[in-house]
Formats: structure tokens, C-alpha cells, sequence
């Protein structure tokens, strides 16, 4: 288990956010701590259904599954995650 550091913007808001991740953590996990924590930072509700928001690589150029690892899927440490 390794730490990777990502980078999330929410175009939705215009704003971008750093995140540390363990690379074993899922897809879904890594995107509901995001979501919990940028709804805290910003004291809004900036998803109104968590469970339809895409986890997408710009690194990879293409969405990522809820129920793949960040580590088994190729997502290192520096990568860039868009939250649409």
C-alpha cells in the first residue's frame, strides 16, 4: 500500500483540489471521500446525487470504474482526476 497524490478539479465550480489516496482504495471510495471532503472545504452541497458523479483520468483519458483499485488500474502519484 502506497500514498498517491492526485489532483481533482470540478469544473462544475471552477476550482481544482489536492487529495492523498492509498492505492488500494477503490474508485468509489477515493470518489466519495473527494466529494465528502469538497462539500466540506466549500460548506455547499456541489454534487445533489453523489452516485451519478464520473471519476474521469485525464492521465488515462477515460472514466474510471467504482469498483477498480487506483493502484490495479495505473493511477500514480501527480495524476489528474476530473469530478463531473
Amino acid at each position: 500500500m502506497s500514498k498517491i497524490l492526485l489532483e481533482a478539479s470540478v469544473p462544475g465550480i471552477a476550482k481544482t483540489y489536492e487529495f492523498a489516496a492509498d492505492s488500494v482504495m477503490t474508485v468509489g471510495n477515493v470518489k466519495k471521500e473527494m466529494i465528502k471532503q469538497i462539500s466540506t472545504v466549500e460548506n455547499m452541497t456541489i454534487f445533489p446525487d453523489p452516485d451519478k458523479v464520473l471519476f474521469c483520468s485525464i492521465d488515462m483519458n477515460g472514466l474510471l470504474q467504482d469498483n477498480e483499485t487506483l493502484g490495479s488500474i495505473g493511477v500514480k502519484s501527480g495524476g489528474k482526476i476530473m469530478l463531473i
